[in-house]
């Protein structure tokens, strides 16, 4: 009796000392973003292309609103990713609006079941993106970067949860049209 507590005493203590990785691999995760918006910047009819070439199940425009990075888009879709390519139950949205006067365009990758600080270690170390901004409540912080990445300045805001550990990202890239 005494080994098998001796036992479950040594799990435990592994499972609390060293803390799981999210079911998602990170350099997936990051890579889904980097070729979907950041590589050519976000683009409204080539993903839409894509997306529809791709099969991906579309979503309604009020389930991806809660994800898009700006409000009041005058164009957006929203679809759930499928394929090899993407982490399960990948969300992907684009959209069209307008920010401080200018017509901009996004790109959304949302992924959930992520390893958080993995995942921002990752996109740091492969954009060297330039923090301008963070927000942070209890739930939830939004960061707000500057990268070039496909040859334009691109704005990069990532959102995820206040707590450390696996949870969702919401990474959006937001160029001028």
């Amino acid at each position: 009796m005494s080994r098998c507590i001796e036992i479950l005493g040594v799990t435990i203590l592994c499972l609390t000392a060293f803390p799981a990785l999210a079911g998602v691999d990170v350099e997936q995760a990051l890579e889904s973003f980097h070729s979907t918006c950041l590589a050519h910047g976000p683009d409204f009819d080539r993903t839409t292309a894509a997306a529809d070439g791709l099969g991906w199940e579309p979503i309604a425009e009020d389930a991806f609103a809660k994800l898009a990075p700006l409000e009041n888009a005058r164009a957006m879709r929203g679809w759930r990713a499928t394929g090899k390519a993407m982490p399960e139950g990948t969300v992907v949205g684009v959209s069209k609006a307008t920010l401080n006067g200018k017509a901009v365009q996004t790109c959304t990758v949302a992924i959930v079941d992520v390893h958080v600080e993995s995942f921002l270690k990752s996109f740091f170390t492969r954009t060297d993106a330039e923090k301008i901004s963070e927000v942070r409540n209890e739930v939830q912080v939004s960061r707000l970067y500057i990268l070039i990445a496909g040859d334009r300045k691109q704005f990069v805001n990532l959102k995820f949860p206040a707590s450390t550990g696996e949870g969702m990202i919401v990474a959006s890239s937001i160029t001028g049209e």
